[in-house]
């Protein structure tokens, strides 16, 4: 095994208290790099759960990715007390089942935003950051396996993750004039978090999703969280504009 040490590194991370989040945060601790944590809830009632998973020493700050202002607002501030900050992890984000006709235009706007809209949001503000101080940057969004293959019941979350897959792409062509580098990792159906509750509490998507992986199996969290190591380190240097797929085969274009 090769090792990895990034105790060189702080890293800014969005959806900080999601169930995959819990894991990558873990590795990435372990090898040494100073995470800063966001999410949506409030600072009081997070730390108890910062305690419990090990993480007081920690900084966290309640941020919502669908509202720009405070984006900007949060990132600015972390900046100014992490100026050498070198990694950004764009990884909220969520989905639940429901009908397409039947879905509110809230719903609608509510999936988007938080899945790509408030993604943007935060790409901007780091990228900014990054450009006003002449700093190199990467910047890594969470994608999914349901970006490039159908599913009946997420279609606003799949079209917004094919859609941060492209923004992936554009960015990194964009971005490259100032030295900032942006990725993605596309997980599959990992057992954890919101996949793990929706796999659990739904059979119709429980079906489809045990008949689509040609390995029969789904993704370990440590998984994840490895390729999210992988990408952090200085082996994926010059990596840029890719999504890195970490789904046992289930994102592969099938017929029948």
């Amino acid at each position: 095994m090769i090792p990895i040490d990034l105790t060189d590194k702080k890293i800014l991370m969005t959806g900080a208290l999601g169930g995959i989040a819990e894991y990558v945060i873990n590795v990435l601790k372990k090898a040494g790099a100073k995470m800063i944590l966001t999410d949506l809830k409030p600072e009081e009632e997070v730390v108890p759960v910062l305690k419990s998973r090990g993480w007081s020493d920690l900084p966290y700050f309640p941020m919502d990715v669908t509202d720009s202002h405070i984006v900007q607002k949060t990132v600015d501030h972390v900046f100014d007390k992490w100026p050498d900050l070198q990694i950004a992890l764009g990884h909220a984000g969520g989905t639940h089942i429901n009908n397409f006709l039947d879905a509110s235009a809230n719903e609608f706007d509510d999936l988007v935003k938080f899945n790509f809209t408030g993604q943007g949001y935060f790409a901007r503000a780091v990228g900014r950051q990054w450009r006003d101080r002449n700093t190199p940057g990467h910047l890594i969004f969470t994608s999914s396996y349901v970006s490039r293959i159908p599913m009946a019941g997420i279609s606003t979350y799949t079209a917004s993750k094919a859609a941060l897959e492209m923004l992936t792409k554009n960015l990194a062509l964009e971005f490259a004039e100032y030295k900032i580098r942006v990725n993605a990792i596309s997980p599959g159906n990992v057992k954890v978090g919101k996949s793990k509750e929706i796999y659990d509490s739904d059979p119709v998507y429980r079906a489809w999703v045990d008949r689509v992986s040609p390995l029969g199996e789904r993704n370990s969290p440590e998984a994840i969280a490895n390729a999210f190591l992988y990408l952090c380190s200085p082996l994926a240097d010059e990596l840029d504009g890719h999504t890195l797929l970490v789904d046992n085969g289930v994102g592969l274009p099938k017929l029948g």
